[in-house]
């Protein structure tokens, strides 16, 4: 039996399939939706495993208890991950990640507050949308010496490289003074991540308050013209 074989028996289950028609052979939209209900089931089994993973701690979490949380089988979830490690790297990777992905291949016109505004608005409330993976990072990833290395080498990593292509641009076009960029892109992530552990872990209420708008202007601010006044 093969995972396509398993992808059908596990559709039965919960009321649709999988499994391709006689000939082998789909139109675009039983595709579609085939592949509409696959990305659903895996935002569902990330959901459940963020669950799982704070209340139970990175050591303890089993692929079980997080199927049983995502109300599938067990062995559903191997269709989409194949450990628990790879569950957690996924849903990073999606939260950190993917929109600053989009942000990147928008167009820019010469913008360069605009861009980073828009940066630091997204990571903001990408944090606050998803503040137990927030508060596991800091408290829980430390303590695991191969899942933090992974995250940082595949995730963290990423998005500091992001960055630097983006002032790397910028200094080549001549909006920028020769920078730094491996000092200047972890200076300006440094400035969103405190923001992060301030509300999210230590509970700053002041920080709270604030919408991502009005830290972003700010932030923004400071990074391209620092705190002197002109005079």
């Amino acid at each position: 039996m093969g995972l396509c074989d398993l992808c059908g028996l596990c559709g039965k289950r919960f009321g649709f399939s999988l499994a391709k028609p006689p000939g082998g052979k789909e139109n675009g939209v039983a595709r579609l939706r085939r592949e509409g209900l696959r990305a659903e089931r895996r935002q569902a089994i990330l959901e459940a495993a963020m669950k799982v993973f704070a209340q139970r701690g990175y050591a303890a979490a089993t692929i079980r208890a997080i199927a049983r949380e995502a109300n599938i089988a067990q062995g559903t979830i191997y269709l989409y991950f194949p450990s628990k490690r790879d569950i957690l790297l996924a849903l990073y990777r999606s939260m950190i990640l993917e929109s600053l992905e989009e942000i990147m291949a928008r167009p820019r016109k010469g913008d360069e507050a605009a861009f980073l505004r828009s940066v630091l608005v997204d990571r903001i409330r990408r944090f606050r949308e998803n503040a137990r993976a927030v508060r596991f990072a800091f408290t829980e990833l430390p303590f695991h010496k191969e899942l933090r290395e992974k995250f940082y080498r595949e995730i963290a990593l990423e998005q500091l490289g992001r960055i630097q292509t983006f002032l790397r641009e910028q200094t080549a076009r001549g909006k920028f003074r020769p920078l730094r960029t491996e000092i200047v892109a972890r200076a300006f992530q440094g400035m969103y991540v405190i923001f992060a552990l301030a509300e999210i872990v230590y509970g700053d209420g002041e920080v709270a308050r604030l919408t991502p708008e009005e830290i972003a202007d700010e932030v923004v601010r400071l990074f391209l013209h620092g705190a002197l006044k002109k005079r």
